[in-house]
């Protein structure tokens, strides 16, 4: 896909805003993803299943954590608020993030709740299991009192705020008011990327929210078959939250633009190269669309930077990042 030489040159002038680092403060659900990597022999005797000869074990960071890991390889520095427990997972999670130069100062420990864990087995690139560690329940009033205040003391202080929603149980309808609420308050602009298991309540008040196709049709009890099914679902999920912007990302077909006041969504088409692993996308999408949106970027021009850095990661294997310079360098390419 070429871009048309006046879109080349407002993402040019984009990205020179993007050197300028910013702070985003990245709320929602943590945790660790864990990939055991190994070879694949023989088949165990007591049972037909393949024994995985562990070589390696890599650690990265998961679920809102990899969206502040997005936002530092983006030369920005992301503020991470979240749950963790009191385990081993909890310390590793806390040394990746050390490792990968963001703060785990604005972390809340709550020694009842386990540290979510996915762990991915892995042999010859293919993915044979995945085992989840979690607890998904609600946090208890008492933790989600203590967001509330963290996110209090710390939004004046930022550019922008990122919501992330994995439905582990960190967000409930009272958080994610309080949230709102205080960035009106303080003028700040809040990037939602939504649950299909949440209800639509709880972004009442977003800034701008970015499901996937799936987690739309489930937000606006919409099935979305077409052009006028896609318009109908956006329109609805703005008309319910308030939210001035909303972005319904669409895979291979690209993203659909709808903003309050104007009656037609605007499509912005994929990128894509090849694709090896779409993991990660979302998250780098909403990380791109977060610092655009900080340096005063218009919503379309945001989407096709975010579009092209996306196709950019779903290029690399498992969730990966991107930087400013591949961006550059991909911009160039597609030009």
């Amino acid at each position: 896909m070429k871009l048309s030489l006046s879109h080349k040159s407002a993402l040019e002038r984009l990205l020179s805003r993007l050197s300028r680092s910013q702070k985003i403060l990245v709320v929602g659900d943590v945790g660790l993803d864990r990939y055991t990597v190994g070879a694949v022999d023989r088949i165990s005797p007591e049972a037909p299943v393949p024994i995985v000869r562990v070589e390696s074990e890599v650690l990265k960071l998961g679920l809102a954590a990899n969206v502040a890991d997005n936002i530092c390889a983006l030369s920005s520095e992301p503020w991470l608020v979240g749950v963790v427990g009191v385990d081993r997972v909890a310390s590793d999670f806390r040394k990746v993030l050390r490792k990968q130069k963001i703060t785990d100062r604005h972390l809340i420990t709550d020694a009842k709740r386990r540290t979510v864990l996915k762990e991915r087995i892995v042999s010859d690139r293919q993915q044979l299991l995945r085992v989840d560690y979690e607890d998904s329940g609600q946090v208890s009033s008492q933790v989600s009192k203590e967001l509330a205040a963290r996110f209090a003391s710390l939004v004046a202080k930022v550019d922008v705020v990122v919501l992330e929603d994995y439905a582990k149980g960190m967000l409930d309808p009272s958080v994610t008011k309080r949230i709102f609420s205080l960035a009106r308050k303080y003028n700040k602009k809040v990037l939602v990327d939504p649950n299909a298991r949440s209800p639509l309540r709880l972004y009442e008040g977003a800034s701008l929210l970015t499901p996937n196709t799936k987690e739309a049709e489930a937000l606006s009890e919409c099935r979305i078959t077409d052009v006028e099914s896609l318009q109908m679902a956006g329109e609805r999920i703005l008309r319910k939250t308030g939210a001035a912007q909303l972005i319904i990302t669409r895979g291979k077909e690209g993203m659909a633009i709808f903003e309050k006041g104007r009656r037609a969504m605007s499509m912005i088409p994929t990128y894509a190269r090849e694709v090896y692993d779409v993991s990660g996308a979302g998250d780098t999408v909403i990380s791109v669309l977060a610092l655009c949106i900080g340096v005063g970027a218009s919503l379309e021009d945001a989407a096709r930077l975010a579009n092209i850095a996306a196709a950019i990661e779903v290029s690399k294997r498992g969730t990966a990042t991107v930087s400013l310079a591949e961006i550059r360098e991909a911009l160039a390419s597609w030009a």
